[in-house]
C-alpha cells in the first residue's frame, strides 16, 4: 500500500498542502474547525507528516552530531552518547554519531565536511584538530561543543576534566601510602602524527613525580586493545631489578587485564604492587579497582543541553567549563611494598 502524502491529505480535506502543513504543526491563523478536518483527513489516510520538511521550514534539522574518536563501544563513549541521548530524545532530537577510528576515517570525514552539515550543532569529544580542521569547521558556522578537548579555542563550549591535575592527585595519594617506584601504562596513538591528539594523564604523572622526588620507572605506551602487547609489557615490569610498587595505568579498560597478568606472574595486588585505574566505569565497581571517576554520562548530559542552548540562540554562562573528578580508593591499591630481589 503506497503510503499518504502531504497533498493527499490536503485534498481530502480540501484545503492547500500549505493549510495542512500549519494544522498538523499546530501553527496560528488555521481555524479551528478546519484544523479538526485535516487531523480527521491524516488520521484516515494514516498519514504521518515528515518531520523533515516541517523542519525545513524552520530552518532547523532537528539534529545533533557527534564526532568521537577511536571506539564508539568504550565505556567513556557509550556513557557519554546515554547522557547525550538523555537529553536530546525529549526535545525530539536525534543524534548522528561520525566515529574517526584512523587517518583514513578522519581525512574522509575533513574532506567530505560541506556535505555534512546536515546537523544543528556539532560535539567533539576526545581529541584535538589542526589548524585546517579548524578552520574547516570554523567555516560551517554551526554551533560547537567540545568535550575534553586540548584545544577548545574552536567551539563555544568546552566541557573537560582536569586530566593532568587528577593524574598528579592519584601519585599523591599513592606516595602518601608510602610508594616511592612508579610506572605509567598508557596508550599508544591509534593514528600517527603531533596534531591528532595530546593526552595530558602521562604529564600530570610526570610532573607529579619530579616535584615529589619519586623515582618513574619508565612510562610504556602499548595499544590497549593488544592482549599480548599488555602482556609483555607486564612481564618488562615484574623483571626489573627495582620494579614499580605502583602502577598507574590510563584507563580502567588497561588496569584490568594489567591485574591479571600481575597475578598470572605470580604478584599480588595489592599486596606486592599497587594498580590505579582511570574512569570510574562500571567495571571498576564491579571489581574493587583503585580508579580516579568521572561523571562521563553527565558530562553527555551537558554537553547536549548547551548544544540546544546555542541551538536556540543562547549564550552559555561558561564558555569553559571544568568538571570534577572524584578518586576512588578501592582493593588494588595498598601501603607500599619492597619486594625481595636478592
Amino acid at each position: 500500500m503506497q503510503r499518504a502524502t502531504i497533498d493527499d491529505v490536503a485534498k481530502a480535506a480540501g484545503v492547500s498542502t500549505f493549510t495542512v502543513s500549519r494544522a498538523l504543526r499546530g501553527k496560528e491563523h488555521v481555524a479551528a474547525a478546519t484544523r479538526e478536518k485535516v487531523l480527521a483527513a491524516a488520521a484516515k489516510l494514516n498519514y504521518t507528516a515528515s518531520r523533515s520538511a516541517a523542519d525545513l521550514a524552520s530552518g532547523r534539522t532537528k539534529r545533533i552530531a557527534l564526532l568521537s574518536r577511536e571506539r564508539i563501544s568504550g565505556w567513556f563513549h557509550g556513557a557519554l552518547l546515554e547522557g547525550l541521548i538523555d537529553v536530546l530524545a525529549p526535545s525530539s532530537y536525534d543524534l548522528t554519531v561520525y566515529r574517526i577510528g584512523n587517518a583514513e576515517e578522519r581525512t574522509r570525514f575533513f574532506t567530505d565536511l560541506p556535505t555534512n552539515r546536515n546537523a544543528d550543532a556539532l560535539i567533539i569529544a576526545g581529541f584535538a584538530l589542526n589548524e585546517e580542521e579548524k578552520r574547516a569547521l570554523v567555516g560551517m558556522a554551526m554551533p560547537i561543543v567540545s568535550v575534553n578537548a586540548s584545544d577548545p579555542t574552536y567551539c563555544q563550549v568546552s566541557i573537560a576534566i582536569d586530566d593532568e591535575s587528577s593524574e598528579a592527585q592519584i601519585v599523591r595519594y599513592l606516595a602518601a601510602l608510602g610508594h616511592r617506584r612508579f610506572c605509567f601504562l598508557g596508550r599508544a596513538d591509534p593514528i600517527s602524527g603531533d596534531d591528532w591528539g595530546f593526552d595530558a594523564r602521562p604529564r600530570g604523572y610526570q610532573d607529579e613525580i619530579a616535584e615529589l622526588g619519586l623515582q618513574d620507572c619508565g612510562m610504556f605506551f602499548i595499544d590497549v586493545n593488544d592482549r599480548n602487547a599488555i602482556r609483555q609489557t607486564v612481564a618488562s615490569l615484574v623483571s626489573m631489578p627495582d620494579r614499580p610498587t605502583a602502577i598507574c595505568t590510563w584507563a580502567d579498560q588497561l588496569a584490568l587485564p594489567v591485574i591479571h597478568d600481575l597475578e598470572a606472574m605470580g604478584l599480588r595486588v595489592p599486596g606486592d604492587i599497587s594498580v590505579f585505574g582511570f574512569d570510574g566505569s562500571d567495571m571498576a565497581a564491579a571489581v574493587n579497582l583503585s580508579t580516579m571517576a568521572q561523571p562521563a554520562r553527565e558530562i553527555g548530559r551537558m554537553a547536549a543541553r548547551h548544544a540546544l542552548n546555542l541551538v536556540d540562540g543562547g549564550t552559555p554562562d561558561e564558555a569553559t567549563i571544568i568538571v570534577p573528578t572524584t578518586l576512588e580508593p578501592g582493593g588494588t591499591a595498598g601501603p607500599a611494598h619492597t619486594p625481595d630481589n636478592n
